[in-house]
């Protein structure tokens, strides 16, 4: 070797064998995080982009590729300030909230200080029937276009406003969802389909502008506690209620009840006077007042601009001609069917699926005869509760069991004892905002779950939305993360275990309610869910178009007659093959 480049070689100071070799070492592990930071960067996002379209395309992503989670503030980082454990979340559970959180990211106002006047007025708006000159037929495609205006009359370059709409034909009973396509530059499409032939009416309303949406997101950002539960303490005549939450400010002591084999956590303040292990119960304690500041309080006023029927520029209705092509059968309802949008629609007031045949229980001979020697555990909140209720009193043979729980609480237990037929309903865990609930009856869905032998006799159903819309996203990806893995491994050890699973309801908008229970909410909560249960052998009931495309007025407890068609959705999937 040249003595010259011997001489660059040299190293400035004196090393020896040992030493070499740790610096060679360490040389190789920074060139190994090297490479998998580059490789771990290249990840993509696998589905597309959230811009407020429709439900996303439904893949199940077991081995979800997508970039890392932004390395100062991952999805997980809301979740570890409210108490869970950084340890609990796998790889792919990481990558799969990064991916969840950014599907559903909403497109804010360009300017975060937009004026009252300048925001998204339904009143200033008109919406156009497009191609409508042309002939429509049943099974074809119908778009409306509009382009949302201030309330000086401007039209907005800006998206991000929160739409519902349907088509509707009063004197039939009929009525499906649309689909909402938001541009991003001020214009609107909704996208239904025709599949029944009559006069149809469209009806697009504003259930929220953009400005207000911003707020609502900032409320789930700063105020995750707006809404607070209490635990009573008792012990040798001694009393104690304090105020209990998921992420509870440390003001104070805290007594921990985080579940020990789901991780999750919940938190009550420390009793004065009694330890933290003499809980008896559980209770709703009250909301936050006084949330919106500033021009935020005039994006919500009922009337105005919340849930207000956008009007038509030209007739808003079409007549629809029966469709020239034969009807083809749509086959059982069977679990692990990809969900599609829409649903279903109402014709005479009975669902009609557009994915399988929906039979009709109208009987109680027939809902009998279809759960005979079944047992059916319903876990969720007070909307599942309603097909319980439903249940006992359309069927006479099925029978309440006086358990001394409230009757708006549970749990519940009916049996049939005749035909070997046990119907349980019992509520979700924290967060769940009910009148008071024993402590011992506060169990989470997953460890039911765990629980459950299964078998072609197992029948579960499962609601959980209604009760997290005030509580961060990221609690509830979480939550469904520990349920799905419980339906897997009953599904695993149990295969024919029919597991259903219902949707969030639309539901009334009082201007009072709202900072904490928004359809907005609701609506990012069921694209959360539609997505995680895709591609695993679930069924669903489609609340969410079933409550959108009815006649009646939205309700968080929406009256018998849908409830009757849930049911209907429900038990198809459990007895798929009963003559019509």
């Amino acid at each position: 070797m040249d003595e010259q480049v011997k001489k660059k070689l040299v190293l400035p100071f004196t090393i020896n064998r040992s030493h070499f070799i740790l610096l060679l070492l360490l040389t190789l592990l920074l060139l190994i995080l090297n490479l998998y930071n580059i490789k771990y960067d290249k990840y993509s996002i696998y589905g597309t982009e959230s811009k407020w379209r429709s439900y996303p395309t439904p893949k199940f992503y077991s081995a979800i590729r997508q970039e890392v989670e932004t390395r100062n503030f991952p999805w997980t980082h809301k979740l570890l300030q409210c108490g869970y454990q950084n340890h609990s979340f796998t790889p792919e559970e990481r990558s799969e909230g990064t991916f969840l959180m950014k599907m559903i990211q909403w497109p804010s106002p360009p300017d975060p200080a937009v004026t009252f006047l300048k925001s998204s007025d339904p009143a200033h708006v008109r919406f156009v029937i497009l191609n409508s000159t042309k002939t429509f037929y049943v099974g074809d495609q119908l778009q409306v276009m509009l382009q949302m205006n201030d309330f000086e009359g401007r039209p907005k370059q800006y998206g991000g406003d929160y739409l519902q709409g349907r088509i509707h034909s009063p004197d039939l009973k009929a009525g499906s969802a649309g689909t909402v396509i938001d541009n991003q530059n001020g214009f609107y499409y909704i996208n239904f389909h025709l599949s029944w032939p009559g006069k149809v009416e469209v009806s697009v309303s504003l259930v929220h502008p953009s400005e207000g949406i911003q707020a609502l997101e900032r409320l789930r950002k700063e105020r995750p506690q707006r809404v607070y539960l209490t635990s009573g303490f008792k012990y040798r005549g001694i009393s104690e209620t304090t105020v209990c939450n998921l992420c509870l400010p440390r003001t104070k002591p805290l007594c921990n009840f985080t579940d020990p084999r789901t991780g999750e956590p919940w938190f009550c303040y420390k009793p004065k006077k009694l330890p933290c292990s003499v809980r008896i119960n559980h209770a709703k304690g009250g909301y936050e007042k006084d949330l919106l500041v500033g021009e935020e309080k005039r994006y919500f006023r009922s009337g105005v601009n919340i849930k207000k029927l956008i009007l038509p520029s030209t007739p808003g209705y079409m007549m629809v001609e029966p469709s020239p092509r034969p009807t083809t059968d749509l086959g059982e309802c069977v679990p692990g069917k990809p969900m599609v949008s829409p649903s279903g629609f109402y014709y005479k007031d009975q669902w009609i699926s557009t994915t399988c045949n929906i039979h009709h229980f109208d009987t109680p001979a027939s809902i009998t005869n279809c759960l005979r020697r079944k047992n059916v555990y319903l876990f969720g909140d007070s909307t599942l509760r309603q097909w319980f209720e439903y249940l006992i009193e359309f069927v006479p043979g099925l029978k309440r069991l006086d358990l001394g729980n409230p009757i708006k609480v549970g749990p519940h237990l009916a049996v049939n004892l005749q035909n070997d037929i046990v119907v349980e309903y019992r509520p979700h865990g924290p967060p769940i905002q009910f009148s008071t609930i024993s402590s011992q009856h506060l169990h989470y869905i997953s460890n039911q779950l765990d629980e459950v032998k299964g078998g072609k006799n197992t029948v579960i159903a499962i609601a959980l939305t209604a009760h997290f819309t005030p509580f961060p996203v990221e609690v509830y990806i979480r939550r469904l993360q520990n349920v799905r893995r419980s339906i897997l491994l009953l599904l695993d050890r149990s295969p024919d275990t029919v597991v259903v699973i219902k949707t969030a309801n639309v539901r009334e908008h009082p201007e009072n309610v709202i900072p904490y229970y928004s359809d907005w909410y609701a609506y990012q909560l069921d694209l959360v869910m539609r997505k995680m249960f895709t591609g695993i052998k679930v069924a669903f009931v489609d609340a969410w178009d079933m409550t959108i495309a009815h006649y009646l007025p939205h309700n968080i407890h929406p009256k018998p007659i849908i409830i009757k068609n849930e049911i209907d959705v429900f038990l198809s999937y459990v007895c798929p093959s009963v003559q019509r």
